[in-house]
């Protein structure tokens, strides 16, 4: 039995990053709020803190070159296509 799903109705019309930006902000909020958590304990970090916000600061970063990386990859497509079609 044959799919429908390409049968032409399924056209999207843009690209949103509208989830890449959430999951950002999602991981930066939970470094800043481990922050002040530490913050507020002034001179007692613990080793287990330290590795925690290592963590923390280490998912931010992979989230976030994730997210450029695919907007790149879709202006790099994107900018294809238009040179395809201006020539």
């Amino acid at each position: 039995m044959p799919s429908n799903f390409f049968d032409g109705s399924h056209i999207q019309s843009g690209f949103s990053v509208t989830n890449l930006f959430k999951a950002v902000e999602a991981s930066t909020i939970s470094a800043q709020t481990k922050l002040k958590e530490i913050g507020l304990r002034r001179s007692a970090i613990s080793i287990l803190d330290m590795f925690e916000m290592q963590m923390l600061m280490n998912h931010l970063s992979q989230i976030s070159e994730m997210s450029t990386s695919v907007v790149s990859a879709a202006n790099s497509a994107i900018s294809s296509m238009a040179r395809n079609v201006k020539g």
